[in-house]
């Protein structure tokens, strides 16, 4: 059962202590009686970092000693086969209710168990701690050898190979698709938006998956991502642009606007490119640069090679993209930290917010003027105490505004888009 963070939110904390890290269907445990505190961290620092491997922490009250695998006394503890059922990589959820509604803020799996005996015992803890699926991926390889039909000497079916197929390309989509079927990846934890580019088909020998999944991302110059509830979430690099254009919350200081704590804003050249290389597998190196903002900043050069991309033009099209996107700098968003505890209108935001989510923040200067940010979630973070009764939920962004192409019958090329395929 759920517990009572105030009188808005309810608090639910499972862990699958009786099912198999990767079976289809979980069956969880509610531990949130004990929960003390927890943290989330999802997300990468800016958009042009990579996603990184979503974490969690949750402090247990242990008094009872209930989490200590070696009690055979434990809830926890199978008997008769005399095991501990607490057991790294056990699957975690993490969900708040607000309003009838419950949103899952972190599904992952644990990665291990530390016990304090404060007090010589009197005041036993366990801090969980916890990541998200790409830990998973990262510590596997795949890749086995696709069999091919009609292909005299090339394989024997079944002694070394898996039935497979020898297309030389397919959609940049499909082939995250395939990478996960090949790891036996439930299709119900998977949110995969349809590709925008190809790219070289095949699953490669002894690859670790992670790198795998992460090649056709930059291939596709999309985002790959856990969400919250534990899924793989891919989208094509349109998917900001086209299904993220309007903004779905506003924060600010102005009447109907959501209230913030604070915000911190940056200027700086960390993310600035301006010569840029892209090189796909069998290519030529396709480079751009922007001789204005090398004038301004010096040289910033960004290499990718060997990218999965078919062909030289969709090579040089990421190049420009990039080029286009981060050549000069703006004023950003580096924090926004929210305090839902202070409106109840912040819960929604909290509990239901996803990255890339397009938001606008509306920031008040000393000068009596008003600065307006249109921006994209990067990161999302939660700091919560069951104790004390804190909750802060904060966010790092990126810029909103997208770099358009132009549409035939619908935009004006050289006006506001960019010539594109």
């Amino acid at each position: 059962m759920s517990v009572a963070f105030n009188s808005d939110v309810n608090i639910t904390v499972q862990i699958a202590f009786n099912t198999e890290p990767f079976a289809t269907s979980q069956t969880f445990t509610d531990v949130s009686t004990y929960v003390r505190e927890f943290s989330i961290d999802r997300g990468r620092q800016h958009d042009l970092a990579d996603f990184q491997t979503g974490t969690a922490s949750v402090l247990l009250d242990n008094s009872d000693d209930r989490f200590n695998p070696l009690n055979t006394s434990s809830p926890y503890y199978d008997s008769s086969n005399n095991i501990s059922k607490i057991q790294p990589f056990k699957q975690i959820k993490i969900s708040a209710t607000y309003d009838g509604s419950t949103s899952v803020l972190f599904r992952g799996f644990i990665q291990s168990y530390p016990e304090s005996f404060g007090g010589q015992g009197a005041d036993s803890t366990v801090r969980i701690s916890c990541v998200d699926a790409f830990k998973i991926f990262n510590l596997n390889t795949v890749g086995a050898r696709g069999w091919q039909i009609g292909t005299a000497g090339f394989s024997e079916l079944g002694e070394t190979t898996t039935l497979g197929y020898a297309d030389t390309q397919e959609l940049s989509s499909l082939r995250i698709g395939r990478l996960l079927d090949s790891f036996g990846w439930a299709s119900s934890l998977r949110t995969i938006s349809t590709g925008d580019l190809q790219v070289k088909a095949g699953i490669p020998l002894t690859t670790n998956l992670l790198t795998a999944l992460k090649d056709v991302e930059t291939a596709e110059q999309g985002q790959l991502f856990i969400s919250a509830d534990g899924k793989v979430t891919f989208r094509d690099r349109n998917f900001k642009r086209t299904q993220q254009f309007n903004s779905v919350a506003t924060f600010g200081n102005g009447s109907g606007e959501l209230p913030f704590s604070d915000v911190i804003t940056t200027l700086d050249d960390s993310k600035i490119v301006n010569v840029v290389s892209v090189t796909r597998d069998g290519g030529s190196e396709q480079l751009v640069q922007d001789t204005d903002s090398i004038a301004k900043f010096g040289a910033r050069q960004e290499s990718l090679s060997s990218t999965l991309n078919v062909s030289d033009s969709d090579a040089l099209s990421i190049a420009k993209q990039r080029l286009a996107q981060f050549s000069t700098t703006s004023v950003r968003i580096d924090g926004l930290i929210v305090n839902p505890l202070s409106d109840t209108s912040l819960w929604t935001q909290a509990l239901t917010r996803e990255l890339g989510d397009k938001i606008t923040i509306k920031i008040p200067t000393p000068a009596s003027t008003t600065m307006e940010f249109d921006v994209h979630i990067e990161r999302i973070s939660h700091t919560v105490s069951a104790v004390s009764r804190t909750w802060t939920w904060q966010l790092r962004t990126s810029a909103g505004s997208e770099v358009a192409s132009w549409v035939l019958g619908s935009s004006r090329l050289g006006e506001s888009t960019n010539l594109a395929f």
